[in-house]
Parts: C-alpha cells; sequence; structure tokens
C-alpha cells in the first residue's frame, strides 16, 4: 500500500497534478482534459491514445485529418516495410515536409463502444479512430503486416474484437502493442490480459512503421495516396530466377513481381 501511494504521489508530482486530484481519477471520477494532457507526457502515451483509453472524446485539433485515408496507408506500409533504409528514411522526410491542412473538422465518432464492450473497443478504437484506419480491412491488413503474420485476422475478427464479440487473447493483444508502438505491458495492464512471458524480440522496424502510422494520421487522403505513389515509384522489377530469400516481393502485375532486394 505505502508502494502504491509513492507511486501515485511521484505520478502527481511529475504531472504537475494535486495527488488528491489523481487518486480521485484513479477511483474512477471522470478526468479533466487538462489532467490527460499534463499525464500523457508522464506516462509516455500521445495525448490522443491517452483520451481514447480514458473514454474522453478526443479534441478536433488532435484528430486524424480524413479517415478515408486509412486504405493508402496500409498499402504505403506494405512498401514500406520492403524498402531499404534510405529508401524509407526519404519517405519519412517527405511526410515530415508535407504542408498540413488547417481546416478543422468535427472529429468522427468512436467506431466501437467502450463504455460497453470495454479493453477490446479500446484497442481498436485507438488502431481504427487514431490511426485513422477506418476500414476493418485496413485494420487487419496492418496487424498482420506489422506482426509478420503472427496476428492474421480476418476484417469481421477485428471488428469483433471492437464489438465484445470476439476474445482478446495474449498474441492479440501483443500485436495490437506491437502495431500501436505502445508497450506491451501497458495493453496488458490496459485490458487484464495477462501476455506470454516468452515474447518475441523487439524489431525494430515494426516500431519505425508505427511511428510512421501516427505520422500519416495528420495527413489528407491525396496527401497518403502520393507519399504511397512515391514510394511504389521505388519499387523494381524482380528478376524470374531471383532466389526468395534475396527480395521483398510487394505486388505482382501483369505476371512480374515488383519490390526491393534485401540489404
Amino acid at each position: 500500500m505505502n508502494h502504491r501511494r509513492t507511486d501515485a504521489a511521484r505520478l502527481a508530482s511529475a504531472a504537475g497534478i494535486p495527488e488528491t486530484d489523481l487518486r480521485a481519477v484513479v477511483s474512477g471520477t471522470p478526468p479533466l482534459a487538462s489532467q490527460l494532457d499534463a499525464l500523457a507526457p508522464v506516462l509516455g502515451f500521445h495525448v490522443a491514445d491517452l483520451y481514447v483509453i480514458a473514454d474522453v472524446p478526443v479534441p478536433t485539433a488532435l484528430t486524424p485529418r480524413e479517415p478515408a485515408a486509412g486504405a493508402a496507408i496500409a498499402d504505403l506500409v506494405q512498401i514500406m516495410l520492403a524498402l531499404p533504409t534510405d529508401q524509407r528514411a526519404y519517405v519519412h522526410q517527405l511526410i515530415d515536409q508535407l504542408p498540413l491542412d488547417d481546416d478543422q473538422r468535427p472529429p468522427p465518432p468512436l467506431v466501437y463502444d467502450q463504455h460497453e464492450v470495454g479493453s477490446g473497443a479500446i484497442l481498436a478504437n485507438l488502431l481504427c479512430l487514431n490511426r485513422n484506419l477506418h476500414s476493418p480491412t485496413a485494420e487487419a491488413k496492418i496487424l498482420a503486416l506489422l506482426t509478420e503474420g503472427r496476428v492474421y485476422l480476418a476484417a469481421s475478427t477485428v471488428s469483433g474484437i471492437g464489438r465484445g464479440r470476439v476474445a482478446l487473447t495474449a498474441d492479440r493483444v501483443a500485436g495490437f502493442a506491437t502495431t500501436l508502438g505502445i508497450p506491451g505491458g501497458d495493453l496488458a495492464a490496459i485490458t487484464a490480459v495477462e501476455l506470454r512471458e516468452t515474447s518475441g524480440p523487439d524489431d525494430p522496424l515494426a516500431a519505425e512503421m508505427a511511428r510512421l502510422l501516427w505520422n500519416c494520421r495528420r495527413l489528407t487522403t491525396a496527401q497518403v495516396e502520393y507519399v504511397r505513389d512515391e514510394a511504389d515509384s521505388m519499387l523494381v522489377a524482380v528478376p524470374d530466377d531471383a532466389p526468395g530469400v534475396d527480395w521483398n516481393r510487394v505486388r505482382h502485375h501483369h505476371g512480374r513481381w515488383w519490390g526491393a532486394p534485401r540489404r
């Protein structure tokens, strides 16, 4: 008990929040926006993610630009996973240099009802709303890509998780953690799903793609499609006799594979 009091006191001090207010939030009092803003950097969360976790509407200024961008984002990630480091760095730089659209749009509603469903809806909303992947097909594709197929789910299964019809498992929570770029231990605490002790090694490329997902949320659909096409133009024709281990294959078009050599 003393250990918990010490942790609460340290967290309150680091966030600049009165300890009594923090304890009230922990006990179930709805948090204020200012409290979430202060707590997010201390806890290591994106502010918008903490809003979703706390079941508080995400402010318009923190929401993605266009919900329709999800399919193009998923295609971009698939291409980026195949490209070598220098070409990926160019794409990241391109994204950073794109102008932001200052038009404020009303934030889309949470797709899944966290109040009724709980943990599954929280994870689905973090991916669907905050990563701009409103299509369950795009969500399923991203989960499969960033976990190298370990979490290979049908779109209906992803939707079922968000609606509380499909159970969360340790593997699925770990897959969401990788895709969201949130530590598995944090999601385990949020979902009350115990992760396997023998978790796989950290994947720097998956972590990089999780950051890419976050950065793309600020772009319009047209901007994401432009970046995707730029990345796609870096793919080259894979020689017919090329060993599979030497090439990352991305798409098959008119009888030929396009991809990038592994380096």
